[in-house]
């Protein structure tokens, strides 16, 4: 998968069995374990999600804002639900179906970023062999 590929799936499930080979019928968190280091971040930008708002600052950086302060993220503490490497994947929605877009590997830039407030990610590939 190289930096722009397309795939359209109905689901995450759908694209993590196009895209990754698995064999779901459901997946319904926004993060999937791709091997162990890194981990598949589905995730839609521009949009108030869980308070969380996600934006690109750049082609390269990425920024995840805590809006509201949130404690807890998927039941866990935040500051300790951190995926330091990514594979970012960015949602778009087109009524039935999904258009699901690599953006490349970015890895947390833990100096510049508040684990509470604003996290920063930084890219650092164009692909996955």
């Amino acid at each position: 998968m190289k930096t722009g590929e397309i795939i359209y799936a109905k689901t995450h499930a759908d694209f993590l069995n196009q895209a990754f080979g698995t064999n779901y019928k459901a997946w319904m968190k926004s993060c999937w374990d791709y091997n162990g280091v890194w981990t598949v971040w589905m995730v839609r930008f521009n949009r108030t999600d869980g308070g969380w708002r996600n934006t690109f600052v750049s082609d390269t950086r990425i920024k995840e804002e805590n809006l509201y302060n949130v404690k807890e993220w998927d039941r866990q503490p935040v500051s300790t639900n951190v995926p330091k490497k990514r594979i970012v994947i960015q949602i778009e929605d087109f009524g039935h179906t999904r258009k699901y877009i690599f953006r490349g590997l970015f890895v947390y830039d833990e100096k510049s970023s508040n684990p509470y407030g604003v996290r920063y990610l930084d890219k650092v590939g164009e692909e996955i062999l």
